[in-house]
């Protein structure tokens, strides 16, 4: 039977009188890919780095591998891959020098160094500074993945990639599942969390909202209508079961719920005399930011 790897109990932090995160509880199983979703501010990063020991929460607890979080054991950091959201490099080390610094530094040997270096193609003699984002972001997964860690905490970790590259490390997540590791991985891009999380956590505000199965999510999602018209009437298209993601002119984004029925909402829509109608597969993006408008 699966146990957590990580475990998070009503955990608060607020920085003065601002709201970080508050009573947020999870459990992150062994072997399974956990999405953690929500807009910049959401309260993402200030968990991140309350499970890695960077902030001392308010109040609550957290649980690596079984062993309690607090300042004192800060080696629990040693079976953690970490990759921030942002972080610094420093520019005058080539990437090989640093590296071999981070490889130094730690107890467990870098296993994986070679390997990784050659599947993200680092220019390994180039000093930092001389790299573009998205070569820095390169650097900073191999420099968090290279020891081989049974955890991967994962705050953004494709901005700055090229989709070749974000491809590159959905793949090596998708095998690092296999082999049973448990990876952590926030994020604002639903889609990606769609092609390789196993569940998914929605957080606003600093407040959890709904932690799903994938899957599940993904049959939870409404279908997509883009309807020209000459007058968009928002009262008339409400009236009958939509969902307005947006109106641009005379374009109209509409979600249809799944536990209504197409035809007859058709059979009405065209009474208004659409222009152009289009029925693309709506994404888990569409179904979030209708989601986080009806939670305010």
């Amino acid at each position: 039977m699966k146990k957590p790897k990580i475990k998070i109990q009503n955990l608060t932090k607020y920085y003065g009188k601002s709201r970080g995160i508050e009573n947020l509880s999870l459990e992150i199983m062994e072997g399974e890919i956990f999405g953690f979703l929500g807009p910049n501010g959401a309260g993402k990063t200030t968990t991140i780095r309350c499970m890695i020991n960077i902030l001392l929460p308010t109040s609550g607890n957290i649980w690596i591998n079984g062993n309690k979080v607090t300042r004192k054991n800060p080696e629990i950091r040693e079976n953690i891959g970490y990759i921030p959201g942002e972080f610094i490099l420093p520019e005058n080390y080539t990437v090989n020098e640093f590296l071999s610094y981070i490889q130094n530094m730690r107890k467990n040997p870098s296993k994986r160094r070679n390997e990784l270096v050659e599947r993200f193609t680092l220019p390994q003699k180039k000093k930092i500074g001389e790299l573009s984002k998205g070569n820095k972001q390169k650097v900073g997964i191999v420099a968090a993945l290279m020891h081989d860690p049974e955890i991967l905490i994962l705050d953004e970790p494709t901005s700055g990639l090229d989709p070749l590259l974000q491809q590159e490390l959905y793949t090596l997540l998708l095998e690092s599942k296999k082999e049973g590791k448990t990876i952590f991985f926030s994020s604002h891009n639903l889609s990606e969390v769609q092609r390789i999380c196993d569940r998914v956590a929605i957080i606003k505000e600093g407040t959890l909202v709904k932690v799903e199965e994938i899957h599940t999510l993904n049959k939870n999602v409404s279908r997509k209508l883009e309807v020209q018209l000459k007058h968009p009437n928002e009262e008339q298209l409400r009236a009958l079961g939509a969902n307005l993601l947006e109106i641009q002119g005379d374009k109209v984004s509409i979600l249809v719920p799944q536990s209504a029925s197409i035809k007859p909402f058709l059979e009405n829509l065209l009474l208004m005399e659409p222009e152009e109608l289009s029925y693309p597969p709506a994404s888990l993006e569409d179904y979030f930011m209708q989601f986080y408008k009806t939670q305010k």
